[in-house]
This record gives C-alpha cells, structure tokens and sequence, in this order.
C-alpha cells in the first residue's frame, strides 16, 4: 500500500491553480507541486489541515488515499 495525495485531483474538482491554492493556505508553491506531482514522499499534517480548511473539506479521505501498488512498483 501506499499513502497518496489527491491534490491534482482537488485543484480539478475546485478549478483552482497551484499558485491559487498556495495563496489560500500559504503553503509554498514548491512544495504543492510536489506533492502535485508525487515528488514529495511526505506530508505535514498542518498541510492537511490548511488544505481542508482552506477547501472546506471534513473528510480526510478527499486529500489523501490508501493505494494498491503491484509488487514490481
């Protein structure tokens, strides 16, 4: 299993920009599009926190997910 960020995902479903969600929860931009792009093996909660508030997300399972990876990944 792997722990997976949804973020692309919430910038479609939110039509927001990179540069638009980091002037919302103030997190860097460099790091939002690591994580956009799973270049970024970790997360702060307080990430998680400001995204969801920032969003009005309450379920975390709308930011981040469990996901089935194959042995040969």
């Amino acid at each position: 299993m792997k722990v997976e960020i949804l973020l692309n995902e919430l910038l479609n479903r939110y039509n927001l920009s990179i540069n638009q969600l980091h002037l919302l929860t103030g997190i860097r931009r460099a790091t939002l599009s690591e994580l956009a792009n799973g270049k970024r093996q970790r997360i702060q909660l307080e990430h998680i926190e400001k995204i969801a508030l920032a969003l009005e997300i309450e379920d975390i399972n709308e930011i981040i997910t469990l996901k089935k990876i194959d042995d040969d990944d």
